[in-house]
């Protein structure tokens, strides 16, 4: 369901996601600045497989054990892209802007696995009722 918080949620740190990989540099030295779309293969795939996850776990709205799998596995894979960004490629390279910015997804992505969480609750609660 589009109208539920998470998933502005999800929307938000899907697209931030992909803005990050084309718009922000992630690293830089005195010559270059470094695009996660130029340079970086690993971490780009494991940013665009936390976009995708985040918008298919907002149809995933019906099972939210399943959603709650989903957004923690899209959580995985952002801090799997954040340290092969600096495992692999910080020789002697100073940190850019996209780099901190992969702090906005991944806080949307908790943001939203609260508010799954807060749902099951509600329908816990609603289920002892009867």
């Amino acid at each position: 369901m589009i109208q539920r918080v998470q998933s502005l949620f999800l929307f938000f740190s899907a697209i931030f996601s992909i803005t990050i990989i084309y718009n922000f540099p992630v690293l830089y030295d005195e010559t270059a600045e470094y695009f996660l779309r130029d340079n970086f293969s690993y971490p780009r795939l494991c940013m665009f497989l936390s976009a995708g996850l985040s918008i298919f776990s907002v149809f995933q709205f019906r099972n939210r054990k399943r959603q709650h799998l989903i957004v923690s596995f899209a959580r995985l894979m952002l801090t799997l892209a954040f340290f092969l960004i600096i495992i692999l490629h910080l020789d002697e390279k100073s940190f850019g802007l996209g780099i901190f910015l992969l702090i906005i997804p991944f806080l949307s992505l908790i943001a939203a696995n609260y508010f799954i969480n807060r749902d099951e609750k509600l329908i816990n609660s609603a289920d002892r009722i009867r």
